[in-house]
């Protein structure tokens, strides 16, 4: 992130103003204007104009910031506090609350738990002590939508499961190893976005970490067109960046991984976007474009071991894909469905059996590149075998020591 921050803050002035908030240092009855007078929480980021910039130090916030009706704000985070001031760590947005433990009594089945739970509908659960996979919704998983078990079935006959009966306010979970919720550390999803951006064209992000978001944790909704999210790292939500129907959004550097749908997700006729140097890992599916979503282009990223498709082209057109790496995605690494691509240079590396190099419908299964360039035309000078080292995958347990000593963030 580093990389992308402008060499001063002063070079923004042109344009707009510049704030700071600082977690650390900061006051909301301060005017925001220097790292001396910040503010200290998030919300009062609403008060950008047009054309400014916000540096936001480190510190472990548990709140949202909404850009709405805006132009040219830039969003950037300070883990060095270069900008700020403060001393070096995470920028983290959480979505989720700690969850108390305590209230939950056993249920009918064994590995069960409920509890009244009055305050708000969750969107999701995250046992903090493990790998941090968000809980399932009984009422999403294919026992309940194809086999047609009840909710209650559903939580009942799988871990990690949870579902909320709004009309008893009652929040029913299944652990993941079956021991008490008291076993563990677990938070509860409220909030659906770290970054939302509403209508605001040219808006940048920059450098943060957001974690357990019930939607997306960044999202550019219609009319944000111009946009671009670089250098963040977003885990444990629903998608990493979400781009619905606006047009020319750049998604550059980020790392994405352990998002229930999709690490990077063009929907609703977005036009034009471009997914470059990304790395993605454990999602659903890495990279994905659908509904009629047409010309991106798709460039550098790693896509590994996600749950899918390393890259997914659904329903979409005219996109352009070079130099990416696809490696041991557990169905398939490239997944294309009524949907016009031209693709080169990229590398397919299969790690397990089964596993395809691409997919463009239930019938259209090929296990080797040489079976794709045949019933394509595409990829004749990409390549199969050892891709390269593979990025690290980020140690959950580890960002999250690290962000809880930076306060409350209420």
């Amino acid at each position: 992130p580093a990389a992308v921050q402008p060499a001063d803050p002063e070079a923004a002035t042109a344009a707009g103003r510049v704030y700071y908030v600082r977690q650390a240092a900061g006051e909301d009855a301060h005017d925001g204007l220097s790292p001396a007078t910040a503010w200290r929480h998030l919300s009062k980021l609403a008060r950008l104009e047009d054309g400014d910039t916000a540096y936001v130090g480190p510190g472990f916030y548990r709140q949202e910031i909404i850009v709405q009706n805006k132009r040219g704000v830039r969003l950037i985070a300070d883990p060095e506090g270069r900008f700020t001031g403060d001393a070096p760590g995470l920028v983290m947005l959480a979505g989720s609350e700690p969850l108390d433990e305590n209230v939950f009594e056993a249920g009918a089945a064994p590995g069960v738990y409920r509890a009244h739970f009055p305050d708000f509908a969750p969107s999701g659960i995250v046992e903090m002590d493990g790998d941090q996979y968000r809980y399932l919704r009984a009422r999403s998983t294919r026992e309940h939508l194809v086999e047609g078990l009840g909710l209650l079935e559903v939580v009942a006959a799988l871990p990690a499961t949870y579902h909320y009966d709004e009309e008893t306010a009652t929040l029913y979970l299944h652990t993941g190893d079956g021991r008490p919720p008291t076993a563990h550390e677990m938070e509860v999803i409220r909030r659906g976005a770290g970054v939302s951006i509403v209508a605001s064209p040219e808006t940048t992000v920059v450098g943060f970490t957001i974690r357990h978001v019930g939607d997306g944790g960044i999202i550019f909704g219609p009319g944000s067109d111009g946009g671009a999210a670089l250098g963040n790292r977003v885990y444990g939500s629903r998608q990493g960046v979400r781009v619905n129907a606006a047009t020319g959004v750049l998604v550059a550097g980020n790392t994405l991984f352990r998002n229930e749908n999709s690490g990077v997700y063009y929907l609703r006729a977005a036009a034009g976007g471009a997914a470059l140097g990304n790395v993605l890992y454990q999602n659903a599916k890495g990279l994905r474009w659908s509904s009629q979503s047409i010309d991106a282009v798709v460039v550098g990223n790693v896509a590994f071991d996600n749950l899918e498709a390393g890259i997914a082209i659904e329903s979409a057109g005219g996109a352009r894909l070079a130099d990416n790496r696809l490696a041991g995605n557990r169905q398939t690494q490239l997944l294309l469905l009524d949907s016009r691509i031209t693709s080169e240079g990229n590398c397919f590396e299969l790690a397990a059996p089964g596993q395809l190099v691409a997919r463009l419908s239930y019938m259209d299964r090929f296990e080797t590149l040489e079976a794709y360039r045949q019933a394509t035309g595409q990829d004749l000078g990409s390549r199969t075998g050892d891709c390269g080292p593979l990025p690290a995958p980020a140690e959950v347990g580890r960002l999250h020591a690290e962000s809880r000593p930076l306060g409350p963030g209420s």
